[in-house]
Formats: structure tokens, sequence, C-alpha cells
């Protein structure tokens, strides 16, 4: 599946190109406007002209965006980890259900 795909199914979305570990605050202010809003997707792999350049450890991102989460965020919003291989190159999907 293409990215055009991927992005087709999402209201909202954003790309970044890795995960800022050092400036988790940057992201999740992202994953708290997508909770407290319509829900969307944050896609880690992509630039902002929504070129695919891929995630060395795909693993990683997701055991350090569920640790950032859990460590900043009360009440804790419903996110899904969605692995995706795009032309040989891996992203992730962080999608963000809207809250209730």
């Amino acid at each position: 599946m293409g990215i055009k795909a991927l992005i087709a199914e999402c209201t909202t979305y954003d790309f970044k190109v890795m995960l800022e570990e050092k400036k988790p605050k940057s992201w999740l202010k992202s994953v708290c406007a997508f909770a407290n809003g319509l829900g969307g997707s944050l896609f880690y792999g992509i630039d902002n002209d929504g070129i695919v350049k891929g995630l060395d450890d795909v693993q990683h991102v997701c055991e350090t965006i569920s640790s950032r989460i859990r460590d900043y965020m009360d009440p804790l919003p419903e996110v899904e980890m969605i692995p995706h291989d795009i032309d040989g190159l891996h992203i992730l999907q962080l999608k963000v259900n809207a809250g209730h």
C-alpha cells in the first residue's frame, strides 16, 4: 500500500521524518489534539513533503512512544501503532482515536 492510500483513510494527519525523543512535547501535543478532536494519525518515517524516508528501528520507536504517552499524558489516549512497509522502507502510523 502506498502513502496516498494510507492518508486517504485519515481525516487528520501529520508527517514526522523521525521521532523526536528529546522533545516529546512537540509530538505529544499532536496526540493530545487528535484525542480531543476527531482523531488522527502521525506517520513516522515520512518527511513534510510526503516523501518516505523510512525508520531504522520501528520497534524502538513504538516502545518510546508508548513510554512517553504513559509518562506525560493523563488520561491516556486510545492509540494504535501500525507498522507499514512502503517500497521496502519501514514507517509507523500512530493512530489516535477521538476521545469520548
